[in-house]
């Protein structure tokens, strides 16, 4: 933080154990409502990666 800008996390989740969300899940950015998310994988189609990105300020849940 020497350089005194603004930085942006990332989380990269990796499960263990045979947990699979079957690419569902649900966020929460506004403290409202949790909305339901689908991870998209159009990579052979040349789809940014940058479609998988959500802002979660408050929530996140994933089921099994």
């Amino acid at each position: 933080m020497a350089d005194k800008l603004s930085k942006d996390v990332t989380v990269n989740w990796k499960m263990y154990d045979d947990f699979d969300p079957k690419g569902v899940f649900w966020t929460d950015s506004n403290g409202l409502e949790m909305q339901k998310r689908t991870i998209i994988d159009d990579t052979d189609k040349g789809v940014k990666v940058s479609r998988n990105y959500y802002p979660i300020d408050s929530a996140i849940a994933m089921r099994d």
